[in-house]
This record gives structure tokens, C-alpha cells and sequence, in this order.
């Protein structure tokens, strides 16, 4: 399997660190005219009003830059575990200079870079230190998609592949808000303490039992024991701050998606938070079956915006839905690998006129689903550009049980130059860019302007 996941330009909670658990069934289906499955979406076209957002939206942020080291203090290891430690160290940095995609380094002196970390890796470091020195040395990159993940960050994301969300907290998925100190919302798990409690998707959280929403190791605050209280104060946008005391209970589910039809219309909307779960596919196809079973849709908007990535498993089982043939080629230092679909069609889903949502936090196999739905034809793009992070990653195991995500593929989209998106990124053909903490579902502005483009396609 593949992975395409940014942590360095948008850390997101997914991994369970503050996982405080969007979705439609986070909230009860609701019968409908249409359907007795789906819920009608809280947007209502003629009544509702868009929210409007901040101007400076219109120029998406550009990347952190990787902050200074602080210099590491030599610590005194056993000689097991120093020699250990130098031979992860030579692993991690002859896959880089082997493999890395880009064979120039991104201008970097890789030579030097390792040197500098070899020096450091034989003076001794604790556990916790050569953890973060190797972090670091594959961060000078610099292309804020590779990363060195430690045996516990391995098994958090073999869990969300496999759908095995297992854990005792509140039951919402929360992700960091750049330039702020709070999170939002962006899924509830169903008959969770967040669901029953009537939270949604783009509540904020501003603070856990009177603090912030994470502790001194990055874990959440929402976390705990099951059976105990936990008080968060959270904000709907265009509400006043409130406090709820919740319990915390175990959820174990995979991540689910959220979907409803546009009231007055035959517009089906759905959310797609990740491709890392591998049954965000399957959900994508049931949710199209309940959406057409009565009728056919009469366009289809597909959202995601705060999708990073995931597995090229699930992203082709879901371009497979709506799209069919070559696409283009994931191409490395020495091979190369078509993107080809194959059509299956779900309730006419290959024809239905697609309106796709993208935005900054659109990140990897978001964007290549979202440009590629364009490239065959498929999709108009509303949004926000999103900022550039198509290459696919592959996984180095080392000797110690942690793993290197390395960029070992760009994607060249078919027609178009190799790594055309890496450096423009998926530009709209709308340009409608959103905060998800500043708008809720009713009065969602690229949902509306997707709602109002799709009622008139011809």
C-alpha cells in the first residue's frame, strides 16, 4: 500500500493524538421526500445564506518552515543501542539518497545533512532524541511530505487503515485551525458522547476542563478513562461560546463519511475526511445506492476539502465510481506506473455531473482525485487552490520497527508535465476559498455556490 499524508504543513488530530471523533451519521437520518435513508442537508437553496469569509482567504498560507534545532545534549547509551541507533541512521539515510524522487535533493546538500546527523547519532542520544533527530533530518528536505514515523506512529496508522478506531474519549474528530488556538470539528462518530451531546462538524473547541486541548506530549485532553467527565468549551460559528460536560465511552468504528440531498433538489453531497481508512470507498458506494434509490441525482457534489490522503487503494476505488481509463503515471528515479481507472458505475455515477471542493487543507491523494476527476472530464472545482503535495510516499522499514514515508513518485496528470500539481496545486475553476470553523453545513459558501453552478449545468 501506498500512503499520501502531510504532517508538517497541517498537523491533523487523525491519528488519534487529539482525537476529541464528521458525519452524517453523527447526526439522526432524518426521512425525506426523497428518500427514507438519507438526510436532506441543511443548506436549503433560496433560504439560506451563505456566511461570507475573510478576504485574505483568497491567498492561501504558504508552508512553516522547519524551526531552527535545538541543539541535542549527548546522552551516555549502552553499546547495544548505540550501535542500533547507527544502523537505522545509515538506513534511513542511504534509502533517501537512493530513492528521494527528487534526485537534486530539492537543493539540499544531502551528504552534508547526513553528516551533521551521523555526528549527532555517535555522540549517543536518548530514545526520545534520536527519534526527533531523525524527524528532523528527513524534514531538511524540506518538501513537507516525507517523514520518519516511530513504531508507535506506525501502529496508530495501521489502525486507521484498517479501520480499527478503538479508543475512550469523546467521539469527534478534531483538527487544528492554523493561525489559532483552537481545533474544529470534523467528524463525529455516531452514538458517541459528541453525537449525543448534538455536536457537529465545524464546531470549534476552544478548551478542555479549562485549558488547552492538548498536553505537554501532544496528547489530547479529551482522552481519558471511560466513565470519566470531561468539560469542553465549544463554539458553533455564529454562536456564542458554551461548556459541555460529556463522559467519556469507548468508540471503536471506522471513520465514517458524511452524505445527505440538497432540500428541493437532486443534489447528493458527500464528505470525504481521508482516503486512510479503507472503507471510505464502500461507504462512498452505499452512500450513492441510498442517494439514487428512488431516482436517479441530478448532479453530485463531492467534497474535500479537508481530505490529506490516504492509500491508493481506496482513492482509485473511489475515482473508479465516477471516472474509467489512463489518467496519467506515477513516475520515479527509474520506473513508471499508469494511473488507470475502471469504471464502475453506482446509480449513474459515471455520468452525474460532478462539482469537487477543494481548499488548503486538500492535501495528496485529495488533490490527485480532485484534479484527476477534472483531467477525465468529470468535475468542475470550486474552492481554494490547494498548496501542492502530490507525490506518492513508500515505505522504508528499519531495523528498530520505525519506518520512513519517503516522496519516491511525482504524478504526471496525462497531458500535462510531470509534477504540474506539485508546484501549482489544484487550481479551482471557481474560486470560493472557505475556513471550515468560520461556516456551518446551512450556510456553507462553496457548498451553495456547488449547488447554484449544478442547478444550472446544462
Amino acid at each position: 500500500m501506498f500512503y499520501s499524508m502531510v504532517r508538517s504543513s497541517r498537523p491533523i488530530i487523525m491519528l488519534l493524538l487529539f482525537l476529541t471523533p464528521t458525519l452524517a451519521a453523527a447526526q439522526t437520518p432524518q426521512p425525506t421526500k426523497t428518500t427514507q435513508t438519507v438526510r436532506a442537508c441543511d443548506y436549503i437553496p433560496g433560504v439560506s445564506v451563505p456566511a461570507v469569509m475573510p478576504k485574505d482567504l483568497a491567498n492561501p498560507p504558504t508552508v512553516t518552515p522547519v524551526p531552527t534545532a535545538i541543539p541535542f545534549t549527548p546522552t551516555k547509551v549502552d553499546a547495544k543501542t548505540a550501535a542500533l541507533h547507527l544502523q537505522v541512521y545509515n538506513k534511513l539515510w542511504n534509502a533517501v539518497n537512493d530513492h528521494y524522487v527528487y534526485t537534486n535533493f530539492n537543493g539540499h546538500d544531502w551528504k552534508a545533512i547526513g553528516a551533521k546527523y551521523e555526528a549527532l547519532v555517535k555522540k549517543g542520544l536518548s530514545q526520545t532524541d534520536f527519534d526527533l533527530a531523525m524527524e528532523r533530518m528527513i524534514a531538511e528536505l524540506g518538501d513537507n511530505h516525507s517523514y520518519f514515523a516511530t513504531p508507535a506512529e506506525i501502529q496508530k496508522e495501521t489502525t486507521l487503515i484498517a479501520s480499527q478506531y478503538n479508543y475512550v474519549g469523546i467521539g469527534a474528530l478534531v483538527l487544528p485551525i492554523i493561525g489559532t488556538q483552537h481545533g474544529a470539528i470534523m467528524t463525529v462518530f455516531p452514538k458517541s458522547p459528541a453525537s449525543d451531546a448534538g455536536l457537529k462538524p465545524h464546531d470549534s473547541l476552544l478548551e478542555v476542563d479549562g485549558g488547552p486541548m492538548q498536553d505537554a506530549n501532544g496528547k489530547g485532553r479529551t482522552l481519558g478513562l471511560e466513565g470519566t467527565k470531561v468539560t469542553i468549551k465549544v463554539q458553533r460559528p455564529g454562536e456564542q461560546a458554551r461548556d459541555l460536560t460529556l463522559t467519556r465511552q469507548r468508540v471503536s468504528s471506522s471513520l465514517p463519511i458524511d452524505y445527505c440531498i440538497v432540500p428541493t433538489t437532486r443534489i447528493g453531497y458527500i464528505f470525504l475526511p481521508t482516503f486512510l481508512d479503507d472503507t471510505i470507498d464502500s461507504q462512498v458506494e452505499d452512500a450513492l445506492r441510498k442517494m439514487t434509490s428512488t431516482k436517479p441525482l441530478q448532479g453530485l457534489i463531492l467534497d474535500n476539502r479537508m481530505n490529506t490522503g490516504g492509500t491508493a487503494t481506496t482513492a482509485n476505488g473511489v475515482m473508479d465510481l465516477f471516472a474509467s481509463g489512463d489518467q496519467g503515471e506515477f513516475i520515479s528515479r527509474d520506473n513508471k506506473e499508469p494511473l488507470k481507472l475502471v469504471a464502475h458505475d453506482v446509480g449513474g455515477s459515471q455520468t452525474v455531473p460532478l462539482v469537487v471542493l477543494v481548499d488548503v487543507n486538500t492535501v495528496s491523494y485529495g488533490e490527485i482525485v480532485s484534479g484527476v476527476l477534472r483531467l477525465a472530464g468529470r468535475a468542475t472545482i470550486i474552492g481554494g487552490t490547494t498548496l501542492g503535495n502530490v507525490e506518492r510516499l513508500f515505505a522504508y522499514d528499519m531495523p528498530d520497527g520505525s519506518r520512513l514515508w519517503l516522496a519516491s513518485e511525482t504524478f504526471q496528470p496525462r497531458g500535462e508535465a510531470n509534477g504540474i500539481w506539485e508546484e501549482t496545486g489544484i487550481i479551482p475553476d471557481i474560486s470560493v476559498p472557505t475556513r471550515w470553523d468560520l461556516f456551518t453545513e446551512a450556510n456553507d459558501p462553496a457548498l451553495a455556490r456547488a449547488v447554484d453552478f449544478l442547478t444550472h449545468h446544462k
